[in-house]
Parts: C-alpha cells; sequence; structure tokens
C-alpha cells in the first residue's frame, strides 16, 4: 500500500508534470530553422515587414553570428519602420559582414531615418575611406552638404571621379549634381566632360552640360563665370 501523498508535495508534482509537458511541447512546436527563413522570405514577398521581422529575428535570436539574420532582421525592419531594431541587428551584421554592400547601405539608410549625422557622417567617412568606391564618396558627399560641411563635400566629389572605374556614366551624373548644389560648375563640369567622353550619346549628359552653358563637343570647354 502506498503512502498518502501530503497535498503541497501533490501540488509540486503537478506543477512539475505540468512544466515538464509545456517545455515539451515548446520543443515539439519549435519551427525548424530552414521553415523560418521560408516564413521570412514570404513575408518578405508580399511586402508584410512586421512578419518578416518576427521571423527573421526569430532566427537571429537563435544564432547572434548569423550575419545573414541579423542582415535580414535589419531590412525588414528598416522596411517597416522600427528603426532601433534595424539599427541594432544592422550594426550587428556589419561587423560580422564589412564589405557588404547591402548592409552598408540598410545601415546607412537607417542612420539617416533616425537622423543620427554625427553617426552616420563618420560610419561614411571610415566606409569611403577604407572601400573607396564611388558609391561611398557621392553618399559621404550628399550627407556633408546636409551637414553644411562644404569642404568634405567638395574632397569626396573629386574623390568619386578619380576612384570610379569608368565602367558608366551614372557616378558622374552624380558628381555633376552634387557639385552644383555646392555652386561649384567647375567640378560638375570635369565631371560631365568624363561622362561624355564615357557616352556622346547619353541625352542625360547632353542635358547636363547644355544646363551649365556648354554645348557638348569634343572642343567643348566651361565658359569663364558661368
Amino acid at each position: 500500500m502506498m503512502p498518502d501523498v501530503k497535498p503541497m508535495n501533490q501540488s509540486i508534482i503537478v506543477l512539475s508534470g505540468l512544466l515538464l509537458g509545456a517545455s515539451l511541447t515548446a520543443c515539439s512546436n519549435r519551427i525548424p530553422t530552414p521553415a523560418l527563413w521560408q516564413k521570412g522570405e514570404l513575408a518578405v514577398s508580399i511586402n508584410d515587414w512586421p512578419a518578416a521581422v518576427e521571423w527573421y529575428g526569430e532566427l537571429a535570436d537563435r544564432d547572434q553570428t548569423d550575419w545573414k539574420a541579423q542582415a535580414a532582421l535589419g531590412h525588414a525592419a528598416l522596411e517597416a519602420g522600427d528603426l532601433s531594431t534595424a539599427r541594432r541587428a544592422l550594426e550587428i551584421a556589419s561587423t560580422l559582414r564589412p564589405s557588404n554592400v547591402d548592409i552598408a547601405r540598410d545601415l546607412a539608410d537607417t542612420l539617416e531615418q533616425q537622423e543620427a549625422w554625427d553617426d552616420l557622417f563618420a560610419y561614411l567617412q571610415d566606409r569611403a575611406t577604407t572601400t573607396s568606391t564611388s558609391d561611398d564618396w557621392l553618399r559621404l558627399a550628399r550627407v556633408a552638404i546636409e551637414a553644411d560641411d562644404p569642404d568634405t563635400a567638395r574632397q569626396a566629389i573629386r574623390t568619386s571621379i578619380a576612384v570610379d572605374g569608368g565602367t558608366t556614366v551614372s557616378p558622374y551624373l552624380r558628381a555633376a549634381r552634387l557639385a552644383r548644389r555646392l555652386g561649384d560648375d567647375q567640378d560638375a563640369f570635369r565631371a560631365l566632360a568624363l561622362a561624355w567622353q564615357l557616352d556622346p550619346q547619353d541625352v542625360d549628359v547632353q542635358n547636363a552640360l547644355r544646363d551649365i552653358g556648354v554645348v557638348p563637343g569634343p572642343t567643348m570647354r566651361l565658359t569663364q563665370g558661368q
């Protein structure tokens, strides 16, 4: 004959059983990692960014060093307007993959939307110096203009032209637009002249040259005083 179980001990046994059952249920209901990725990708495909944040957030929680999960979470959070989550995830992702262009773009966008100008300026300066790509220098130039730092902006514009590989006219057009915002038609002309050499038939280049009073052609020059 088994001894009677006291009420207190009986309660402990019942509670322990419930906790064990809940734990086993949680384990059995744990969504596999590939399924979480699928759920996140589906949410992104229909622009359900809050749901994407939920699924990618769970992936990032499972492994803080998974840069893909952090980057996906950061992008989804940025799209959802959850800037604090976006910044936290993207800073981790950037640390893990500092050369990734998409992560860098999303982190810069997040800092800009947060109006964290000092942090953004420092980040772009460091990135432009490290990567030395035309896009990074041009973004630094634009932010420098917004921050009323024309000297840094001019230097960034000139550096963007110097480091560009000369494959498309787009960086030169962007550099010219930024230079004109500074009232520097000489730098704008220099950028547009290089763009014209790459593609003399490009309509945007031709129009931009005419906007600063230059007739496109092999002997074109910027008239003094323009």
